[in-house]
């Protein structure tokens, strides 16, 4: 069960590659970049925290995000986007 909060919504890019063009359609509160999954997977939960109802990037090897995907139970490739509340993580399609 999810909370009754808005979830903060994280759209985890690939660092090297070039933005999907989706990316200019949406309104982004931040843009923040990891190395490893578990700093993607700490950065992620705690950004979520902080931008409740808002999106935001980050930016990582595409492994760290597979693998932090995968530690949350979910699975997939960047870019991806992903909700985030007290439920846990779910991917979302993109716009």
């Amino acid at each position: 069960m999810t909370d009754l909060q808005c979830p903060a919504t994280a759209i985890l890019l690939d660092n090297d590659a070039a933005p999907p063009s989706w990316l200019a359609r949406l309104q982004l509160a931040g843009r923040f970049e990891a190395r490893g999954p578990d700093a993607v997977v700490a950065l992620v939960e705690e950004t979520a925290d902080l931008y409740r109802g808002e999106a935001f990037v980050v930016a990582a090897p595409p492994a760290d995000i597979a693998q932090a995907l995968r530690t949350r139970g979910t699975a997939g490739t960047a870019p991806i986007i992903v909700e985030i509340d007290s439920g846990g993580w779910r991917t979302v399609p993109a716009p």
